[in-house]
């Protein structure tokens, strides 16, 4: 009786159990379809997505076609998995998802394997993430469903479910060529095609075994170890891939394909030289906001001059190598300007691969004793003449006392005395009695349009600005037209078609024949007696050094032949530090290492770099002498 009762508790209590068990198993489900049918509902159509998706292209061009950069992929042809090398996927496979020929977009083993090795090291030295959800999350970032910056679990879920849809959808081919013609390679390069063009100047079908590595190892951190700008991280990065691919049975050895490629591969020239692109970003900037949104293959056509940017970047070099660090200067910034504002050259920096800040088009920095020539080009607008004359004792507004470096009183001089030789107080008590507000108004003609209308400091250059508006402003004294920079000639398609074509239009003046002659006297007369006399090449070099205490040293001028007018330019240098806590040495003045720069340079156009190199060694060796007189040390 008692082991009846007993089987009866037994039955209804199993009974129970099975009704609670499928109870939540059946809302288990239906939670799960909830969500599944949630976060489904905005994953893309993958009946429209295509097995040969890429970016548009980008190509930056000479006007007689040289190619100096390129963003985007940058070949037509889509490169299929059959195509490639078979070392090619094996390489992506072996470092990024050894198990992507056996798993459905989910690693479970590898998942757990990462989860361990994570926890045994203590910090995160593997990821879980197979090749298909890599794919997934670039489509779900390209369709605009999430960002680069989105962590949620959202997130994870939708690329779970489109990796499950991938693997349902295509098969592993068309998946791994998905894959390796989207993934980004670094240095605004997409796609296994483009990346293997820009690093190693040939096709994706012509990979060998160690460039396969360096690009697979590129993924983990594409500006860390990429081989341009960094061949020790590059190397190390593809040798942790090899001995991934030795591991699988890939390759027998990867120490042996190491010593026999990694020289071969890592320390080859660029074809397209680093230091362009700093003009490349310029255009392209310019063309994002020309055309919008580019979603077709397109061409820019620029104004881009490469002897001129060879000489630049020799100019540059050649000072940032022998005087830098007795300067105490870390970074330089050179840019060229036709006489129309066609940006033809441009340093941005001491080096792009390990900065693209561009401190031509970027940098805002105070440009001391270069500005003065707008309250001088006022004042003469106004009616003072060359000759008339200011005290140069110092002068004291509101507790504030305008110092002259390196300059002993003599009393009363002339403008143009006191322009040449850079002097302070002459300058603020000319802006004292034109007013500043006429000093802006000048300024702004000339496309300077920050100045303040209240505040007495900006005669002697406390206004922000960039080197290349600075540079601007100063070619309208080559004609008195008004200037405004462009890199962009034309833009097309590949085809031909033109959706853009530069054009000035008709121009008016500026400025008058009277004014435009007394600020070129003014801008002479620095260069044959002032402060910028390190810059005297020839006759017609016209400019103005300037210095912001021991934070910015700058040359501004242009050369403008009277026999040749469309032959004259205006450039710009300036030396100092990204840092301001960083200070350069107190006599790191206008007149000094930039004066030089711009010297060099000029006589490279003019004279060819191997007169250059005789003049350069000559500078090098009178530099003392050149930094004797205190005139050449003022502001």
């Amino acid at each position: 009786m008692v082991s009846r009762k007993r089987r009866r508790r037994h039955r209804s209590l199993t009974a129970i159990l099975l009704k609670y068990f499928f109870c939540s198993f059946f809302c288990g489900i239906a939670v799960v379809a909830v969500i599944l049918c949630y976060f489904s509902k905005d994953l893309p159509d993958l009946h429209s997505l295509k097995t040969d998706i890429r970016n548009p292209s980008v190509v930056v061009q000479t006007y007689d076609g040289i190619v100096v950069g390129s963003y985007g992929d940058l070949y037509e042809t889509v490169i299929k998995t059959n195509e490639l090398p078979k070392h090619v996927p094996a390489a992506f496979m072996a470092v990024e998802d050894r198990r992507f020929m056996y798993h459905f977009g989910i690693d479970f083993i590898g998942l757990f394997r990462a989860v361990y090795r994570n926890f045994i090291s203590g910090r995160v030295v593997e990821g879980g993430s197979t090749l298909t959800q890599q794919l997934a999350k670039n489509i779900l970032i390209a369709e605009g469903i999430v960002t680069h910056y989105d962590r949620s679990i959202s997130r994870k879920i939708r690329e779970l479910l489109l990796s499950i849809w991938l693997e349902y959808k295509f098969n592993k081919s068309q998946i791994m060529m998905m894959y390796l013609n989207r993934i980004y390679f670094g240095a605004g390069t997409y796609g296994i095609d483009a990346a293997s063009r820009k690093y190693f100047g040939k096709s994706a079908k012509q990979l060998s075994v160690y460039e396969a590595a360096v690009l697979a190892g590129l993924l983990k951190a594409p500006s860390k170890y990429s081989p341009t700008s960094s061949t020790k991280y590059a190397k190390e990065r593809a040798f942790v891939v090899l001995k991934a691919m030795e591991e699988q049975g890939i390759i027998k050895s990867a120490k042996e394909v190491e010593n026999r490629e990694a020289d071969l591969v890592l320390n080859r020239e660029e074809k397209i030289q680093s230091g362009y692109m700093y003009f490349c970003d310029f255009v392209y900037d310019q063309a994002q906001k020309i055309l919008g949104d580019i979603t077709e293959d397109v061409v820019i056509v620029s104004t881009f001059d490469i002897d001129k940017q060879k000489t630049a970047e020799e100019s540059v070099k050649f000072y940032f190598d022998t005087e830098s660090e007795r300067y105490k200067i870390s970074q330089m910034a050179f840019v060229c300007i036709g006489r129309d504002g066609d940006v033809q050259c441009m340093v941005g920096g001491k080096s792009y691969t390990s900065s693209q800040f561009n401190r031509v088009t970027q940098a805002l920095r105070m440009s001391g004793s270069a500005f003065k020539i707008f309250v001088y080009g006022a004042a003469l607008e106004y009616g003072y003449q060359l000759h008339d004359t200011l005290s140069d004792a110092p002068v004291t507004i509101a507790g504030w006392t305008a110092k002259n470096y390196k300059w002993r009183q003599r009393g009363e001089m002339s403008l143009l005395d006191g322009f040449t030789y850079s002097v302070n107080s002459v300058c603020i008590r000319l802006a004292q009695q034109i007013g500043i507000k006429r000093v802006a108004s000048f300024a702004n003609k000339l496309g300077i349009s920050n100045v303040s209308r209240h505040d007495m400091s900006v005669a002697i250059g406390t206004t922000p600005l960039t080197l290349k508006d600075l540079t601007c402003a100063y070619a309208t004294f080559m004609d008195g037209f008004p200037i405004w920079s462009y890199g962009i000639l034309e833009i097309r398609t590949k085809d031909g078609r033109i959706l853009y074509s530069h054009s000035s239009g008709p121009k008016k003046r500026i400025i008058d024949d009277e004014t435009l002659y007394n600020c070129r006297e003014l801008l002479r007369s620095v260069i044959a007696r002032g402060t910028g006399r390190a810059t005297n090449v020839n006759e017609y070099i016209y400019g103005k050094t300037g210095s912001n205490g021991d934070d910015d040293a700058w040359f501004i001028g242009f050369y403008d032949p009277k026999k040749d007018k469309n032959a004259g330019f205006a450039i710009g240098v300036w030396c100092g530090n990204d840092n301001n806590k960083l200070k350069m040495t107190h006599d790191s003045t206008g007149g000094r290492i930039p004066a030089r720069i711009a010297a060099r340079f000029i006589k490279n156009v003019l004279n060819g770099p191997a007169d250059n190199e005789k003049n350069g060694s000559e500078q090098n060796s009178d530099k003392i002498k050149s930094g004797l007189d205190s005139v050449l040390d003022a502001l």
